[in-house]
């Protein structure tokens, strides 16, 4: 399994919480409740910990049931330049990502395509056709609509396409690269799905599932991603047979993981919101 930690940002600090009934010290008395410096949105459930969840430049914390509210404000207000940073970055990765609008430039497949989004005012569904350039987004749309819903719908089309690019390429890399490592017998099925975790999944049945974002990135990290989930196909862990079975297979795998970690938060696709 390859973690995709930036197609969502997100980052989280936990503190326990003993579920008793708070005794604050001397220099952490709670008299009154002080509204905290910043916005967060609480979930309160049945869970011993306090936790706080930067997800998307937006702030959430999740608190135990019977935690005090001014505790769990005091708590924020203390992680108060941690929180910010988390803040700050994400809105940076946020501006990275991909939009589907007129004369952008997306990479697929490692070719940078660039985009014009078209009406055409026939019934047939809308679609996508490749030109010298790039690619023209066909919508079905009337010509009223605002540009917020013609970048939603272009999405759509463009996603739907996208997954197809993605299942040519790398179900045909993964059947011929399983072959070569004779461990074709052991898969059993790939499929895609845009998940928020994860570039690629392995179960232990031989089911490898990848993330068809993936394909937004440089062919070297694309390749990389395969033959990360085919090694699962012989240990089911991360073990250090498993690493050095990917090195051997891959040699580029490290430089392929660096570059997730440097610019993975770009392989997203969202509309403007």
């Amino acid at each position: 399994m390859v973690n995709s930690k930036t197609v969502e940002p997100l980052e989280q600090i936990a503190f326990n919480f003993n579920g008793a009934v708070l005794q604050p010290t001397n220099t952490q008395r709670l008299t009154a409740h002080i509204k905290p410096k910043i916005n967060y949105q609480l979930i309160r459930s049945k869970r011993k910990t306090l936790s706080i969840i930067v997800k998307r430049a937006s702030v959430i914390v999740r608190a135990p049931l019977k935690a005090p509210l001014s505790w769990i404000d005091t708590f924020v207000d203390s992680k108060e330049n941690w929180i910010f940073q988390q803040v700050e970055q994400q809105k940076l990765q946020l501006k990275d990502i991909y939009r589907i609008i007129d004369h952008a430039i997306i990479p697929v497949l490692g070719i940078p395509l660039s985009l014009s989004i078209n009406h055409k005012m026939d019934r047939e569904r809308a679609s996508i056709k490749a030109n010298d350039d790039g690619l023209d987004i066909l919508l079905t749309s009337p010509l009223t609509m605002s540009q917020d819903e013609i970048e939603k719908k272009s999405t759509t089309v463009f996603l739907t396409w996208l997954k197809k690019q993605a299942r040519q390429y790398m179900s045909l890399q993964t059947h011929t690269l399983a072959k070569q490592l004779g461990v074709d017998k052991k898969l059993q099925n790939i499929t895609y799905r845009r998940t928020k975790s994860k570039w690629g999944h392995c179960t232990s049945e031989g089911n490898i599932q990848y993330n068809p974002l993936i394909i937004l990135a440089p062919l070297f990290v694309i390749d990389y991603i395969i033959a990360h989930e085919v090694c699962h196909l012989s240990h089911a862990n991360h073990s250090k047979r498993f690493w050095q079975m990917v090195e051997k297979t891959y040699p580029q795998s490290k430089h392929a993981e660096r570059w997730l970690d440097q610019h993975g938060h770009r392989l997203a696709i969202e509309a403007n919101k």
